[in-house]
């Protein structure tokens, strides 16, 4: 699954790789590496406004929620859209056909288990500092308060090669969508587009690096640089 990602690039970088401008430059917050269970605010591109970067929570929760409580557990659950059930599942059904978006980030932290050890390892694109996950969002408005929330989830699918050997215990990977095919995305409403959009990455285009396992101490705050120092050679293929 993808339940972390590193977004810290400048906003000028995001801006010129995106192709679209902040609302307000103000409210971005780089993170050299963050978990989706503390629900950041992040740069998003929806196909609403394909022009406009905004930052959006990641934790998406579905409009039908009738509660504040109900949205608290929801949106824990709904950091990943399994692109295999979100034609059918009812949290993103609707989305998937109406409302998608794109995540830019720098790479993202997965884990390899070696019995009973996790080693860290961070990916990104091999020859761009950005890349594009294919998401889904939604508007909810809290019936009590009356708040607005943007609400985003990043779809999964299965692994390549690469990310097979590191993700090793559950073979998935976040959907990512090319810089070419990132316009289709957002605005083509053909299913079988969509659908072909979100299949596993061609090999040889993403790598990584090992990290300390500090990254996977829950207690050390991991949005520190040196935490994404490479403790060892560049993986190419497994």
């Amino acid at each position: 699954m993808c339940y972390t990602v590193s977004i810290f690039s400048s906003t000028h970088v995001v801006e010129t790789d995106i192709g679209a401008v902040f609302d307000d430059a103000s409210e971005y917050m780089p993170y050299v590496h963050v978990s989706g269970f503390v629900h950041p605010r992040l740069p998003f591109v929806t196909n609403e406004r394909p022009d406009a970067l905004e930052v959006v929570e990641w934790g998406l929760i579905p409009r039908w929620t009738k509660s504040a409580e109900a949205a608290g557990e929801l949106r824990d659950m709904t950091l990943n859209a399994r692109a295999e059930t979100i034609r059918t599942k009812p949290s993103f059904r609707e989305a998937i056909v109406k409302r998608r978006g794109l995540l830019p980030v720098n790479g993202f932290v997965e884990w390899r288990h070696e019995g009973t050890i996790k080693h860290p390892y961070f990916v990104r694109m091999r020859e761009a500092e950005l890349f594009t996950l294919g998401c889904i969002w939604e508007d909810w408005t809290d019936r009590d308060s009356g708040e607005l929330r943007r609400t985003f989830s990043i779809v999964t699918t299965e692994a390549n090669g690469l990310m097979s050997w590191i993700h090793n215990a559950k073979q998935r990977m976040p959907a990512i969508i090319t810089k070419g095919d990132r316009k289709t995305w957002l605005s083509d409403s053909d299913p079988e587009i969509i659908d072909h959009l979100l299949r596993p990455l061609e090999d040889g285009t993403l790598t990584a690096y090992p990290l300390s396992r500090e990254m996977s101490r829950v207690k050390v705050n991991t949005d520190h640089p040196e935490l994404l120092a490479a403790i060892g050679d560049t993986i190419v293929e497994p």
